[in-house]
């Protein structure tokens, strides 16, 4: 290291020992000698090697221990993924409201554990393309954990509740076809959290996410019947408040966004014949409040594909168009039902609309893939099966076969000609219903649409 600025004197000066006195451009000695005067002025340093005092000297610190327990390891790799701002990968789109908070309860119940433990790895695997040769196995030891825990009594049916959610975001990854499994337990513990007055262990907000997958669940499973501890219970705790204003600088409320009128219209596809005036004013509905969506979606698209947007931006479209695909999902629902009824006259015409609707929303949600736009298979699915033009069919069936790389035995096409053979048997008496389920034990709710 350098020592203190030695002597800034001429060459001449400095060989000779004699002070200089640093004039310029030359010194007085070397003008009165008459010779050049060379380095007047240069800073001249010397350097020397340094010797550190051992005895001040600190032991330096090692780096900190890595996580080496099972409790550390899963809740460190949880807590990686739930830091990603990609909007693209983030795992909150594709759960309710107590994913951010699945950290601190690790290490409560070992079926919990399990299930978080399967779906950090589905997640890395099938999200974030980084295959892990142990995702199935920690899959399939969840759900033995799960079964375990389903048959404890002692177990908390909020935890049970939790859990099978959790387990539901891991198939919806690894196996699509077979999650409707899991909804059909979410109904089994919702009841069992109503029936034995529980509501209050759950955010009102999960409450309302679990409730719209039940209902999803009976709109598509005959096997999920919303009895009357739906209806008497659940109303009064979720369904009185209505959604949060959709249209900028004004309120209006959509009322096929309402928990309530969903879960209606699982009953009225049961027996379309019978409620065929309600499903006819529910479709008069959508097609009033569909308009007031689309409208915020397109002003939406263009501030949040910019460069200056930000997440919460992004995260704003997000929502706005899985709520403007619910609205179009129940259209490519009821439409087709009507039009088997001879009751839609202008069903040409509107399925071209909704259709048109519906592929233009899956495009400009592909760039949000996989997370941010999880939903727009089903949305895909409906309008295939709704849908009679083949040329439609083909460019439906590309957007169907894009969307199913995101996920593990994705086989959307084949769930969609399901749908499709169950709107071919519609018809009036004698033939098969939309739903064919067994006979309803309940008179179904009066209609509130009305």
């Amino acid at each position: 290291m350098p020592s203190g600025l030695r002597s800034r004197g001429c060459d001449a000066c400095r060989k000779q020992r004699k002070k200089c006195d640093q004039w310029h451009p030359k010194c007085k000695r070397c003008t009165r000698l008459d010779i050049p005067c060379v380095g007047n002025g240069l800073k001249r340093w010397k350097f020397q090697a340094f010797q550190p005092d051992s005895s001040s000297s600190q032991p330096l610190e090692g780096p900190g221990r890595v996580p080496s327990n099972e409790t550390t390891l899963i809740t460190s790799a949880l807590i990686s993924i739930l830091e990603i701002d990609d909007e693209r990968h983030d795992i909150r789109f594709c759960g309710p409201h107590f994913i951010p908070e699945l950290p601190r309860r690790i290490g409560l119940n070992p079926s919990f554990d399990a299930s978080i433990s399967a779906m950090v790895a589905a997640y890395n695997s099938i999200a974030l393309r980084k295959p892990q040769k142990n995702a199935l196995t920690l899959y399939g030891t969840a759900l033995g954990a799960l079964r375990t825990s389903l048959q404890d009594p002692k177990q908390s049916v909020a935890l049970k509740m939790e859990t099978v959610i959790v387990m539901f975001i891991c198939q919806m990854w690894i196996d699509r076809k077979h999650a409707e499994k899991h909804r059909e337990v979410m109904a089994h513990l919702l009841e069992q959290i109503i029936v034995q007055d529980k509501l209050s262990e759950i955010d009102p907000r999960n409450i309302r996410a679990i409730c719209m997958q039940v209902i999803y669940g009976s709109l598509s499973d005959p096997k999920i019947e919303l009895g009357s501890w739906f209806w008497d219970t659940a109303s009064k705790e979720v369904m009185s408040a209505r959604p949060q204003p959709y249209r900028p600088g004004g309120r209006a409320n959509l009322i096929t966004l309402e928990l309530g009128t969903m879960a209606e219209l699982s009953t009225f596809l049961r027996d379309p014949e019978r409620y065929l005036y309600q499903l006819k004013c529910h479709y008069n509905i959508l097609s009033l409040e569909r308009p007031v969506l689309r409208l915020i979606v397109e002003q939406l698209e263009p501030v949040a594909r910019s460069l200056e947007a930000t997440l919460t931006t992004k995260k704003a479209f997000i929502s706005y168009a899985a709520a403007y695909g619910g609205l179009l999902s129940q259209t490519a629902l009821v439409s087709p039902v009507l039009e088997a009824f001879g009751v839609h006259s202008s069903y040409t015409k509107d399925s071209h609309e909704f259709c048109d609707e519906a592929v233009k929303i899956a495009h400009q949600c592909r760039s949000f893939r996989p997370c941010g736009a999880a939903w727009v298979p089903e949305l895909l699915k409906l309008t295939w099966a709704s849908v009679k033009d083949a040329y439609r069919h083909k460019e439906i069936k590309e957007l169907i076969a894009e969307y199913e790389q995101d996920v593990e035995g994705g086989n959307y096409l084949e769930e969609a000609r399901d749908i499709r053979d169950r709107f071919d048997r519609l018809g009036w008496s004698g033939e098969p219903r939309f739903m064919d389920g067994e006979k309803r034990s309940e008179k179904p709710p009066e209609c509130v649409i009305l």
